[in-house]
């Protein structure tokens, strides 16, 4: 079955010196002209590409801005219903809900270190099928790496599979509260005695050392990276419930003294 599709370009023509939005689609405050040509031209789907055409973020047809992990989980829905026992290689910031479906479809999840060198070498040793970090990068089996253009196809296939508008389909996966990645200035050493003051903090909890310090709990995680190219400490946290990831973020600054003293420093830089 042959479909045609009308497609609107928005700032197509090349500029490097990116004169209408960041370049980075996977913050939602760079894509506010894409939301309001979805919304206003009735689209079905909102594309944003990066600026060398290797990630991509997609705007359903309620003009909402869709974070890459969720889309994630409709391309592993796709294409584990294709192959069941395959492996889906994902990165450490994503949601637990990648993790949960992929296993619920029979599926092997392989969570990795953030970035687009060790997710591709991972795809690569493993075999895996497919692959997403929080980014928008998507890498594919099928092509032994990650492709934008591809990853766009895939996610018109995969909805057109599934019978549903972008919106619904994405209202069909499970979200949980997480925050983004909060960045906080912090010299590399002290940033180092936070993370092993944290480990040790959390040594009854299954605790993934890949990237920084992951501690899961029975009903969210926390994480807390060191910056590789800037002097700084990223935090994450995920739970079930907003009460929940409230709790998982005041009990990690409980148990840390060091990372709570460092909160509490910038915190009084900002009120100033």
């Amino acid at each position: 079955r042959r479909a045609s599709q009308v497609v609107h370009e928005l700032y197509c023509t090349p500029d490097g010196a990116f004169p209408r939005r960041d370049p980075n689609p996977s913050v939602p405050e760079h894509l506010h002209d894409l939301t309001r040509q979805v919304v206003s031209t009735g689209a079905a789907l909102g594309v944003a590409y990066d600026g060398d055409g290797d990630r991509v973020i997609f705007v359903d047809n309620l003009g909402r801005v869709q974070p890459a992990d969720r889309t994630l989980v409709l391309l592993i829905r796709h294409l584990l219903a294709q192959h069941r026992g395959a492996k889906i290689v994902y990165d450490l910031k994503c949601s637990s809900v990648v993790a949960e479906e992929t296993l619920a479809l029979g599926g092997q999840p392989l969570m990795e270190k953030a970035g687009h060198a060790f997710i591709k070498r991972r795809l690569l040793a493993e075999g895996a099928i497919l692959g997403g970090e929080v980014s928008g990068h998507y890498f594919f089996g099928a092509l032994g790496g990650d492709d934008a253009l591809y990853a766009t196809l895939m996610f018109l296939r995969a909805l057109d599979a599934a019978g549903l508008d972008a919106a619904t389909a994405m209202d069909s996966v499970p979200r949980y509260p997480i925050t983004p990645d909060i960045r906080v200035p912090c010299p590399r050493e002290r940033a180092q005695a936070i993370l092993r003051q944290l480990e040790a903090a959390f040594l009854g909890h299954p605790i993934t050392t890949l990237d920084g310090v992951r501690i899961q709990f029975p009903e969210g995680w926390a994480l807390a990276r060191i910056s590789v190219t800037e002097p700084l400490i990223t935090l994450r946290f995920e739970a079930r419930t907003a009460e929940r990831l409230a709790e998982i973020q005041r009990l990690v600054r409980q148990r840390s003294t060091l990372l709570d003293e460092l909160l509490s420093e910038q915190q009084t830089i900002m009120d100033e």
